[in-house]
């Protein structure tokens, strides 16, 4: 989050769950580096174990972090409640949603618990899932689908790759050959704008084995894909979250 934030001179808000009790707290961090007037940790201000949450460690490795980078942004701490509501409703008021992997198995890919709400919630804004170790994005692979939703994601794909000077791939989908190669048109047309390198490849067949075969043979750092359709029923996951999470050391960004 910091990286994009950094190249897009934007800013970071990161929310922070907290499982002791306390009202939520809030500390706005300054745009140029100096000396930073944020939530202290707990060894520094006792009074936070009985009027406050207890900050985490690493919410002071965050904020060394965007001091380094120069971004400037704000840590709260959330108490109660789901942090998958949380996130909901504070992302309208965002460009981009940044979560990580848990790393523990969840029925449907290896996606935690909060991943998983937020993607059948049906975020508003684009979600970047991350991986569970730092991965620096040096490729971008697209999987375009004709829909409006795959329309907004190459814009997404593209502004991406033009900001971070990356290479972006496309994968093309559909049912048959010829409305593959009219599609892979559209999309290379499209993608002039953005002057951005890379290779746009028709694909006839499902959306989950294109993007599995790609991914596997590119390895690329980030996967872009539009967000599928609701499932009839809550419990049920889309088969396209489930193959994007297979992918190994692979960023997911869903674009809605």
């Amino acid at each position: 989050a910091i990286d994009l934030a950094e190249a897009c001179l934007g800013r970071v808000h990161l929310l922070v769950e907290s499982t002791e009790p306390g009202p939520m707290h809030e500390a706005e961090l300054p745009s140029e580096p100096g000396v930073l007037q944020m939530v202290d940790s707990a060894e520094d201000a006792p009074e936070l174990e009985h009027e406050g949450p207890v900050i985490p460690p690493f919410v002071d490795e965050a904020r060394l972090k965007l001091h380094e980078a120069h971004v400037a942004g704000s840590i709260r701490v959330i108490v109660g409640g789901q942090a998958s509501v949380c996130l909901r409703e504070e992302s309208h008021l965002a460009d981009l949603v940044v979560i990580g992997r848990s790393g523990r198995p969840a029925r449907g890919g290896q996606v935690g618990r909060t991943s998983r709400r937020l993607l059948q919630r049906r975020l508003r804004r684009p979600l970047l899932i991350c991986t569970s170790e730092y991965t620096e994005p040096k490729s971008i692979l697209l999987l375009y689908e004709f829909c409006p939703a795959g329309g907004r994601a190459v814009s997404v794909a593209g502004e991406l790759a033009t900001t971070l000077n990356i290479d972006l791939d496309v994968v093309v989908t559909t049912n048959k050959r010829y409305g593959a190669e009219r599609q892979r048109k559209r999309v290379e047309s499209a993608l002039l704008a953005y002057h951005t390198e890379g290779d746009v490849i028709s694909a006839v067949g499902s959306a989950e084995e294109a993007l599995l075969t790609e991914g596997l043979q590119r390895n690329p750092s980030i996967v872009v894909i539009a967000q599928p359709p609701a499932p009839l029923w809550s419990w049920q996951f889309s088969p396209l979250y489930t193959t994007a999470l297979e992918l190994p050391a692979t960023m997911i960004l869903v674009v809605p």
